[in-house]
């Protein structure tokens, strides 16, 4: 897995997140020590759990097993879909999944709060240009906002404060010359955003395929889409991880599993139909809805820069109270 190098450099919580952050509480101060759960010595041919979710970012890992790359690695990997990405790094840590998916920012903000976590393999990446950006804040027809700056004293749904919606989201707005603070930002499912959206419950979503494509489709207008606008680069915004201490007892294991995802990225860059069969099959997506969605790049490379980047972003939004140290962050 080739690695780019980096240079080093508050909104009302939601009652789940509430709860995830008492669960975190509680594993760090268990007197085992925190991932020890997690430090296991794996025996050849034992199964291997990873929790993932079924969209497009994370499709690598599903190919990596309908392809068979896992096998060809001698690994036996199994597939968990799950739906909350705030109970995969939980379960990574105590060992009931050996590998996990997560957007940038959730996976900074748990290994800053103390979960020994690290970064193995790419699993999506942003796009600069806009009109390639699966991503969008999106507004009614009719609602007279035309640009992120205006969404100051509205209410903007994203799917779970402190994700990579919700940051970019905020940080469209500060870049356009607003006030993220001064937006109120609620969470909800994406699903339920496009009725909250056409009833006007909220103002503004910020969503990712493949409801961008049914939101603008059924005529939402697009203000900014907010991968390219905030990051600002083609670089990592997806990945794949695992427990340091889990990495540390099996590193061939480790390095076999990223092998089989990077191999995975670079056949769905190739081949974006491969992407469209695993949606199919564990996000039950329909063909006709996959034929008008923005894909993420994939790629094999994990963009360290990336990290950074996301680490100072969320710092300078009030997301983090320090910058990360994302060298730290990514298993090598």
């Amino acid at each position: 897995m080739p690695v780019r190098p980096a240079m080093r450099r508050n909104p009302r919580t939601p009652r789940r997140l509430l709860l995830a952050a008492a669960a975190l509480a509680a594993l760090l101060l268990t007197g085992c020590g925190v991932g020890q759960g997690s430090a296991v010595k794996l025996e050849p041919g034992e199964t291997i759990t990873v929790g993932v979710i079924p969209v497009a970012d994370f499709a690598p890992v599903y190919i990596a097993q309908d392809e068979g790359f896992f096998a060809e690695e001698g690994l036996n990997v199994e597939t968990k879909v799950m739906q909350n990405a705030a109970a995969i790094a939980p379960s990574v840590i105590n060992g009931q999944l050996q590998f996990g998916t997560a957007a940038v920012p959730p996976f900074i903000a748990a290994a800053q709060k103390g979960l020994p976590l690290v970064a193995v393999a790419n699993a999506g990446s942003n796009t600069s240009k806009a009109d390639e950006d699966p991503s969008a804040l999106v507004v009614s027809p009719d609602s007279g906002i035309t640009r992120p700056r205006q969404l100051e004293g509205r209410t903007v749904a994203v799917n779970a404060l402190s994700s990579i919606v919700h940051l970019t989201a905020a940080a469209s707005i500060k870049r356009d010359g607003g006030d993220p603070s001064k937006a109120t930002f609620v969470a909800m499912p994406f699903p339920d955003m496009v009725t909250a959206l056409d009833r006007g419950v909220v103002d503004a979503a910020s969503l990712v395929e493949p409801f961008q494509a049914k939101t603008v489709g059924a005529g939402a207008k697009v203000i900014a889409n907010t991968y390219s606008a905030a990051l600002n680069q083609d670089g990592t915004f997806a990945l794949v991880f695992t427990a340091r201490p889990f990495a540390q007892k099996n590193p061939e294991t480790v390095r076999a599993f990223t092998r089989a995802v990077d191999k995975a990225s670079r056949l769905a860059a190739n081949d974006p139909g491969k992407v469209g069969e695993v949606l199919a099959k564990y996000g039950k997506l329909p063909a006709s809805t996959f034929e008008k969605m923005r894909l993420p790049r994939y790629t094999d490379v994990l963009h360290e820069q990336s990290l950074a980047d996301a680490s100072e972003l969320m710092g300078d939004l009030g997301f983090l109270t320090e910058p990360a140290d994302v060298e730290g962050l990514i298993w090598k």
